[in-house]
């Protein structure tokens, strides 16, 4: 097991003695500009212009560059263009400089431990070369309780409220969606093993992108490697099976490395053996679990999201892991998907597809992070094929914050081939149910 859970070497030098600020991001605006992902978003432009901006301030005031990521993020948060740059790498946060807001200096860290790692990771564990079964039998109860967070890795008063609700449900089992912040550091993930709340049977948690900011080290040896989540067996990909169901999890964060800039786009498989020679592990796994469980009811969990719906204008986007994971579930007549990442809580009507398949959609990533409530009116949101049936309007009413949603968490029941879902909050109000 040691040769494969061994903690990756870093990439990109740190600051050298003596360097300044603006020397260092000259050669992070480089790795972000020479470095092509196969997905490449508008955000990089974006990200670069104001990388460029703070270089420039960095170099009038002549700062002067600490050894390591955190400081040197926080050497700059006193720049004029922080702000800027800061809201350039989040996504749907609530504005603001407050922590976990869209203009938190602190997401630049993320951004410097993701250059600071460059292309060196932790080495993808596989259930072959770990010599374990990733599929394990569900518990035989008459009714199976499932408890599911996303994106819920901090340490603010919400989000302990989010899990004390959750705990609160006595579930068999808690699923963490992925993303602990600011970078799945290996303090960080200190930080959510023990705040997080324990199912009576088992817990997961799935890798994501804020994870992989570090190279993973973070989630596969502190997360994976804690009695907590022995369950995985130092997997990011696993299975749960009974007569009537089955449950798939996969790591759509670490082969989204030649994807995306900063992970933001899922990917479930990288087949160019150059690459990731480990690559297709997975994706070969999944053919195989869905095989060997034909015609049952299957679930499955990802960190990032198939499909997203703006709030303000209606449009719908799909992401390239949609199109992957429907080909892959091509032969799958019912089936569900829970995803994080998109910090909001939204379900989506059900999709048909030509195949006599169908599918239900949810996103269930407003475990933590502030966010803005939907509007009220729903029903102009969508493309005619993704349609969203609810998503939080309210407010959180909660903290002093009058601007922010409640935050929350999915709970799951399995009653033999039936499934119950509902939406609470972290006043532990039911938001919305389907039974």
């Amino acid at each position: 097991m040691d040769e494969v859970r061994t903690p990756a070497a870093v990439g990109a030098d740190s600051p050298a003695p003596g360097a300044r600020v603006a020397e260092h991001l000259g050669g992070v605006i480089d790795f972000l500009s020479n470095f092509r992902n196969t997905a490449e978003l508008p955000a990089r432009q974006n990200l670069l212009n104001a990388l460029r901006q703070v270089q420039q301030e960095a170099a009038v005031r002549d700062l002067k560059a600490p050894a390591s990521p955190s400081e040197l993020a926080q050497a700059m948060r006193e720049l004029p263009s922080i702000g800027m740059l800061a809201a350039a790498i989040g996504v749907r946060e609530l504005p603001g400089f407050a922590p976990y807001e869209a203009g938190d200096p602190k997401w630049l860290e993320s951004v410097l431990n993701y250059v600071h790692t460059g292309h060196n990771r932790f080495r993808f564990p596989t259930h072959q070369a770990l010599k374990v079964d990733p599929v394990k039998a569900l518990v035989a109860e008459p009714e199976i309780r499932i408890a599911m967070a996303g994106d819920a890795g901090t340490s603010e008063p919400a989000a302990i409220a989010v899990r004390d609700q959750m705990r609160a449900k006595r579930p068999h089992y808690t699923v963490h969606l992925g993303d602990v912040y600011y970078s799945g550091l290996q303090t960080e993930e200190q930080i959510f093993l023990s705040t997080w709340p324990s199912g009576s049977v088992g817990n997961y948690t799935l890798n994501s992108n804020h994870e992989m900011y570090c190279g993973g080290t973070g989630y596969f040896e502190t997360l994976l490697g804690n009695p907590l989540f022995k369950a995985q067996q130092g997997l990011s990909y696993f299975a749960l099976t009974n007569d009537h169901w089955l449950i798939v999890a996969l790591d759509s964060a670490y082969f989204g490395y030649y994807q995306s800039l900063l992970y933001e786009e899922g990917s479930i498989c990288e087949p160019d053996a150059a690459r990731e020679p480990d690559g297709m592990v997975q994706v070969e796994w999944l053919r195989e679990v869905l095989k060997q469980n034909e015609g049952k009811r299957v679930i499955l969990l990802t960190h990032h999201h198939g499909f997203d719906v703006n709030p303000a204008t209606g449009a719908v986007s799909r992401a390239p892991l949609y199109q992957r994971i429907t080909g892959e579930f091509c032969n799958v007549h019912d089936w569900w998907w829970y995803w994080g990442h998109v910090h909001t809580a939204i379900a989506y009507w059900r999709l048909y597809f030509d195949n006599n398949s169908s599918m239900s959609a949810r996103c269930v990533g407003h475990g933590a992070i502030p966010y803005e409530p939907f509007p009220h009116d729903l029903g102009w949101l969508g493309d005619g094929e993704v349609r969203v049936q609810w998503a939080e309007t309210d407010l959180a009413r909660n903290g002093g914050d009058d601007r922010r949603a409640p935050n929350g968490f999915l709970m799951l029941t399995l009653k033999g081939a039936e499934l119950r879902e509902e939406f609470y909050d972290e006043l532990g109000r039911q938001r919305w149910s389907n039974f």
